[in-house]
């Protein structure tokens, strides 16, 4: 594996002209001829965005993009989007799509197609939509050795009348795996979560605003304080107030985790009663004219919003979201600037000794390291733990002698782009 280098190319992806990201470990995909997509985020093997296999490659016109405006009508490529929020067909300060021919599935410009080795970049651009007064940019950075992608969205405003929505971006992720006969089925152990807001608006932490109030998905992880929704093959869509700016999704089944970090803007208002997050599930039921009980989707979707703006005719309003991918064992309890956690950093003392146990994942090719402190913060001691990259889960289980004076530890990742990220710690009294 060569992580030295970014690259870009144009290619075919699935039967539609692509341009890619790749890194080495990661890959991306983006297609502008339906919607701007990201079409494929890959780490090493593994590919975590769903594609409608029915619609792999084809395009259709504005007028059958429309079709009658019905649900049914929706060409849902799969992959990743950006649509205004929020959404509704009650005003015209509702977006009234899917579908939509224009922001949804129209015919975007690669705007910029960029490597120089160290990075790589591009950037879609929408056709302008006069019902909303938007035109989409969606620009994708990656870097070398990480899989993380740097997403810079933005709307602009193409009136000449001030608009309000909210930067809505929404993944559709496989949450399938292949029976012994080799037929496709929903996979129970891929998890969503999300940490939950203790002041939370709505009474449970978060908000049903699609499908049965007590879909057994929908569940509270109360020693960890999150919200975790388990893909059990039902339609529904919760929304959730969450300040701390990440939300993750964990394929159990194969041991992938794919993580979205944002930054949280106290005091702003956010769309549909308050929520920065919402998660959808494709499965038995109906919405509207359309039976997903009649079909094989098998997908959870993370989708981030961004707090409601007012912008002037003329003027643009960005968003910025970080995506990060990793193996990972088990459900996301916990991310951070280094990686994300399946099970917390623990430390069993026995005498002059610590045995320290978790796992996790992370997003760099770098170094895992062992920090002591002092009670008053001062590093007493370091101990190399070797190297560490996201296509390996971290499962650290090592018993090691505690330093004199040591009153915590942490694991830190240094990678080439950042020095003593902190991916876990743990008190040792």
């Amino acid at each position: 594996m060569n992580s030295n280098s970014c690259s870009v190319r144009t290619a075919d992806f699935r039967g539609w002209p692509a341009a890619y990201l790749e890194n080495g470990i990661i890959r991306l995909a983006a297609v502008p001829d339906i919607g701007g997509r990201i079409m494929a985020y890959d780490l090493g093997p593994y590919s975590y965005l769903f594609v409608d296999p029915d619609l792999a490659g084809k395009l259709f016109t504005a007028t059958e993009n429309r079709g009658d405006g019905s649900l049914a009508a929706w060409k849902n490529y799969g992959g990743d989007k950006t649509w205004p929020s929020p959404q509704g067909w009650d005003n015209d300060q509702q977006w009234h799509g899917p579908p939509d021919p224009i922001l949804d599935t129209g015919r975007y410009k690669l705007a910029a197609l960029e490597g120089n080795g160290e990075k790589a970049l591009l950037r879609m651009v929408s056709p302008a939509d006069i019902k909303t007064g938007v035109e989409i940019s969606r620009q994708f950075t990656i870097g070398q050795g990480s899989s993380r992608v740097g997403l810079e969205l933005a709307f602009t405003n193409v009136l000449d009348k001030p608009i309000r929505w909210s930067i809505w971006d929404v993944v559709q992720l496989r949450a399938e795996y292949r029976t012994p006969d080799g037929k496709m089925a929903f996979d129970p152990n891929s998890f969503v979560t999300v940490p939950l807001n203790p002041q939370s608006c709505f009474p449970r932490g978060y908000n049903v605003m699609f499908g049965e109030e007590d879909n057994p998905q929908w569940q509270i992880d109360e020693q960890n304080n999150l919200f975790k929704g388990q893909y059990l093959w039902e339609i529904g869509k919760v929304g959730i107030d969450s300040p701390d700016g990440w939300i993750a999704f964990s394929q159990g089944s194969e041991g992938y985790a794919f993580v979205e970090r944002f930054t949280y803007e106290d005091g702003a208002e956010y769309p549909d009663e308050g929520v920065t997050l919402e998660c959808w599930t494709v499965g038995a039921g109906q919405v509207a004219n359309l039976d997903y009980g009649a079909t094989e989707i098998y997908l959870m979707e993370t989708e981030v919003l961004s707090p409601l703006r007012t912008i002037a005719p003329g003027a643009t309003e960005s968003f910025a979201i970080e995506w990060g991918a990793c193996r990972c064992t088990g459900p996301v309890i916990d991310v951070n600037e280094a990686g994300c956690v399946a099970e917390r950093l623990q430390a069993d003392i026995d005498g002059d000794y610590a045995r320290l146990t978790g796992k996790f994942g992370v997003f760099d090719v770098g170094q895992l390291s062992l920090i002591w402190h002092s009670e008053g913060g001062q590093i007493i001691a370091q101990e190399s733990l070797g190297n560490v990259d996201p296509l390996t889960a971290v499962l650290l289980d090592r018993v090691t002698p505690i330093p004199n004076g040591a009153k915590s530890v942490q694991c830190q990742v240094s990678s080439m782009k950042a020095q003593n990220r902190v991916l876990a710690e743990v008190s040792l009294e």
